[in-house]
Order: C-alpha cells, then structure tokens, then sequence
C-alpha cells in the first residue's frame, strides 16, 4: 500500500525510507515532541508535512494543500511559554496569567496575519494564503519558500559579499519593511537567517513570528525572542519602547555581516565602550557616506538612529537604474534589425575635412607650394561645382 512522504510529498510504496528523499517517516518526532503528528489535516485541506522549524511563539510546518496539490508552509502559534500539548492535537494553555497572555497573543497573532495578508501582492513579502482557527490554536497558511536565506548564500561565498551585492539583495528587504511600518508592524527579529534568495533570484522576507504591534505592556510581556548582533538595546528590555527604528538597527546590522563577514558586537555591550568598527575598515568597495549611515543606523540609542526605514536608505547611495529596453528607431526600416535606446544620444556629427574631396592633381598644387590666393580660388571653385 502507498504511503505518502511527508518531506518531499511524494507517493512512496511502503513505510520504509522514501527512495526519492530518504526521508522516513518520524524522524523530527524526538527534536519537535510538541509538533503536531505527520499526515494531521488542518483546515480540511492541509497535510501535515515535516517540521521547519520552531521557535518561542510558534513551529512551523510544510504541508500540502490537497486541493491543489501545492506545496505550502503552516504556522502554528505556539507559544511553549503559555502552552502545551500532551496525547493530543489539542493545544492546552496554561492557569492564571499565562493563559490569559495566550489569549491575547493569539489574537496578535491573527491580526499580524490579517496584515502581512495585505500585501499579498507585494514580491518581497512572503505571502499568505488562509488564516484559520483550530485545535483551540490559531494558524496560517503561506507560501512555501524554496531557496536559501541569506546566511547561507554568504557562508557559501567565503562569508561575505560587496557592498555593490549586498544592495541588491536588500534594498528590496528595505523596501518591504517600509510598507510593513506602514500598517504599525515592526517584524523585530530580521537577520540573515530571516531573509531568502528563492531559486528564481527574488528576495523574500520571512518568518514574522517576533512581530507584535505596539499595543501597550501586554504586547511588551511577550517579547522574548533576541537575535544576539542584531537585536538593539530596546529588545533587551521589557520597558524599551520599540518602533520602525528597531528593524532600521537589525538589517543595518544585517548588512554590516554580509560586507564584513563579522557579526556586530551585542548592542547593549556598546553602552558604555562602543567596539563597533566603521563598515569602510572591513570592506573595501562601500562608499564613506554608505559607512557612515551604516554607523548611524546602528547607533545605541534610538533616539540617534534614522527613524524610518526610507530615510535610512535614503541616505544609502541609490543603485544604477539599467538602461531602457532598445526601442525602433523610427527613422530606420522597419525590416532591419536595428534600433536605438530610448536615452541613447545621437552622436555628433564627424568633423570636416576640407581637402577631403578634392581632386589629386589639387593637392598636388598645394604640396607644390600654390600661393595663398590660388589656394583660395581653386577651394571656392570646387565648391561652386560641388
């Protein structure tokens, strides 16, 4: 009998190893105990795959739709700090306190949903497909992202990239973060770990399971998740008012590790000795202004850092917009295959050359020594000819 495989969603015929992956079935059960079993059906239409990862507010999964027979990513939220789950699917929430901090970050967690699901059209943004209610938990559905994030991409490059590089790769992040501020998100966990090169070279910014709007202390209560090197001082703190300028800090720092190879000395260790080394020490093709708003980016304080991402890459040299895609030219025949760009100018025309024309036997006066009024009158009679 055909079972499915619940790492690459292949039919396989048995419960032994998948002979295309070599995945066998349970392998994760010991690293994720708390993850839902393989093969659960969420929504009435998602399988449950192997898990992605976990972390302090949810575990993530890859499933597939049934339907469609599309690969998608699931997010449970999951908070091991409020919750558990023994025996069952089922989550269980914790008495008192926690459980009552459970609630309020479910509800956090579909509103985050509901917002990241606005951009639905935005490339740079991973997308989401269905938010939904179950197992006394709450879960979305995404796109399931195939590629590399971006420590990887560096760690294959000898640990590092150019400056030149690294805005191509995240200049789009800058980008989707600017809208992302724009609907009161800050996602507050970005490093090289959260961003992904697809296999089709587009960048895409994931996992936004750190994010919370700024909706008093009880959303401060859940912040626990820190990216040492990339976390600012707010994040180290439950009383740290945080904002646009904490992403501004972390994907600053995100591209000082991608130019230098080095990750940044923990923020708050910068307090009272700052170690930080400017950018334009370590890497050899960034610009002195570039290095500059890089250290300004990741000042301590966030009172002295750019206070919204546009104004950080604003102050960021712009890239080299690519030329124009050749156009006709409506000059030349349409049967030949020749045009001219748009922004391409017409070169001017070559200079004259007086004697270009004239006759042998003229030049041969001329060498020959003609006076000045022959030379005159021989110029002005070709002329009149011609």
């Amino acid at each position: 009998m055909s079972e499915l495989c619940y790492y690459c969603f292949r039919e396989k015929p048995d419960s032994s190893p998948c002979p295309y992956c070599g995945y066998r079935a349970g392998m994760l059960r010991a690293k994720y105990p708390l993850a839902l079993p393989e093969g659960s059906v969420l929504s009435g239409r998602y399988i449950i795959g192997r898990v992605l990862g976990q972390g302090g507010f949810g575990i993530t999964y890859v499933a597939q739709d049934w339907r469609t027979k599309q690969l998608v990513a699931i997010k449970e939220y999951f908070p091991d700090a409020a919750a558990t789950r023994t025996g069952s699917i089922t989550v269980t929430t914790f008495s008192g306190e926690r459980g009552a901090l459970f609630q309020y970050g479910k509800d956090r967690f579909g509103d985050e949903a509901k917002a990241i699901f606005r951009f639905i059209n935005h490339p740079n943004i991973v997308t989401i497909y269905s938010f939904f209610e179950e197992n006394n938990t709450a879960y979305y559905a995404m796109e399931y992202i195939q590629g590399e994030n971006l420590l990887n991409y560096l760690n294959r490059r000898g640990g590092k990239i150019s400056f030149g590089d690294s805005r191509r790769i995240l200049y789009p992040i800058m980008d989707a973060l600017s809208a992302v501020h724009s609907v009161g998100l800050v996602h507050r966990d970005i490093s090289p770990d959260n961003i992904y090169i697809t296999k089709d070279n587009t960048v895409k910014l994931l996992d936004f399971g750190a994010a919370r709007y700024s909706m008093g202390n009880k959303s401060k209560s859940l912040d626990v998740i820190l990216k040492h090197g990339y976390a600012p001082k707010e994040q180290y703190t439950r009383h740290g008012t945080q904002g646009p300028y904490t992403d501004v800090y972390a994907l600053a720092a995100t591209f000082y590790r991608a130019i230098t190879g080095k990750t940044p000395p923990d923020s708050v260790e910068r307090i009272d000795r700052d170690t930080l080394i400017p950018p334009e020490k370590l890497c050899a093709d960034i610009p002195h202004s570039a290095s500059a708003a890089l250290m300004q980016a990741m000042s301590v304080y966030p009172k002295d850092r750019f206070q919204t991402m546009a104004a950080f890459k604003n102050a960021m040299p712009p890239l080299k917009k690519p030329s124009p895609p050749p156009s006709p030219d409506k000059h030349v025949n349409s049967s030949e295959n020749h045009s001219i760009s748009n922004d391409s100018e017409i070169p001017p025309p070559s200079p004259v050359n007086p004697f270009e024309n004239l006759p042998k036997w003229a030049l041969w006066l001329i060498i020959a020594g003609v006076g000045t009024t022959t030379l005159i009158l021989l110029i002005a009679i070709i002329a009149a000819l011609s």
